[in-house]
């Protein structure tokens, strides 16, 4: 008994420390062009602006960008390399790309207007961060 107790404490550890990503946990869509709450600012920020199209890639329950600028209108590729299922959904907004694991899927013309957007996977709510878009 003891050692299964020992044995769910260190997997809820594990689970705890592998499931997080850094870019803050508020749900908030603000305008502007900083989120104190996750500490992403444009100064920060993964500049994405001069490209029309650019990728996040999630690998090991994290997205690998979780703080970038965009231009309104990007193109924006979700590229899931885990073997399970993730979304990237964008907080008050349209976007919401479900996303299977060692798959795929493009967001074409993220229309979104200037603001900072909180986004984050549904189904494992720890995994969030911040994109800023400008004009």
């Amino acid at each position: 008994m003891r050692k299964m107790i020992l044995t769910l404490i260190a997997v809820t550890a594990l689970l705890g420390a592998s499931c997080s990503s850094g870019g803050g946990g508020d749900s908030s869509s603000g305008g502007g062009a900083s989120d104190s709450a996750s500490g992403c600012t444009t100064a920060n920020a993964t500049d994405f602006t001069a490209q029309s199209s650019f990728t996040i890639t999630i690998k090991d329950l994290a997205y690998d960008q979780t703080c970038f600028s965009m231009k309104n209108g990007s193109t924006i590729t979700i590229e899931n390399q885990d073997s399970v299922t993730h979304t990237f959904t964008v907080i008050n907004t349209g976007v919401d790309v479900l996303i299977e694991g060692g798959q795929s899927k493009t967001q074409a013309n993220a229309s979104m207007a200037p603001a900072t957007y909180q986004f984050h996977c549904t189904i494992h709510p720890q995994m969030t961060g911040t994109a800023i878009v400008t004009a």
